[in-house]
């Protein structure tokens, strides 16, 4: 069967709890606060109110940067969130490039690294998602694209929701989703001249004196 995206699956009622993306985005903040000494922005739309950005941006899911005795530094970095999960009847019509377009849009607001982050029912998962996850990462991986991927299995109970690198297979076997991920180039808009580059080189500056983080010239 094809990879179409306007296939729609069934995979069985789901009972798990219902949460929104919102929900997903703020929990995952808390998942990766707990990973490194990072300073994490979440569902950030004030940042770029100021007149000093073009284009303007409605909401950013994740910033991150690095925190030092309560000093922040670059890089700078900003992620897009895609909660990806099934109907309450259990259907799904997947996308494996949502928000592949947003992220690369990131690259002119300056940030030095863009993520795309997919947060995946660990059922829907297992049973769907987990080929469209390899194909997207092959297709960063392929065409050299200046963004970074991430995957994860979301499982929700009724206290909270929990994250996973590793998920079983519809063959039984362990996969370990950290094969799929894609880390993050620089930015190439921050060291190109033209119009575009200066554009995002303007927008860095501004974005880091908005978020108070400290810079060094490129």
């Amino acid at each position: 069967m094809g990879m179409s995206s306007s296939t729609v699956y069934d995979i069985g009622g789901s009972e798990m709890s219902r949460v929104d993306e919102r929900e997903a985005v703020i929990k995952l903040a808390e998942y990766l606060r707990k990973l490194a000494p990072y300073k994490i922005w979440y569902r950030t739309n004030y940042v770029l109110r100021s007149s000093e950005f073009f284009p303007t941006q409605p909401e950013i899911d994740l910033i991150i940067c690095r925190i030092e005795k309560d000093e922040k530094f670059p890089p700078i970095l900003a992620a897009e969130v895609k909660y990806v999960r099934s109907t309450k009847d259990g259907y799904i019509n997947p996308s494996y490039y949502s928000g592949l377009d947003e992220a690369l849009a990131l690259l002119v607001l300056g940030f030095d690294n863009v993520l795309l982050i997919h947060l995946v029912e660990e059922k829907l998962l297992t049973t769907v998602f987990l080929n469209y996850a390899k194909t997207l990462s092959d297709i960063i991986r392929g065409l050299k694209l200046p963004i970074g991927y991430r995957v994860y299995a979301l499982s929700v109970s009724d206290s909270d929701i929990s994250f996973y690198r590793f998920v079983r297979s519809r063959t039984g076997s362990i996969v370990d989703l950290r094969s799929l991920w894609v880390e993050p180039p620089p930015n190439p808009l921050l060291t190109d001249n033209s119009d575009l580059g200066k554009l995002a080189k303007k927008n860095r500056k501004a974005l880091a004196r908005t978020l108070g983080i400290r810079l060094s010239s490129l």
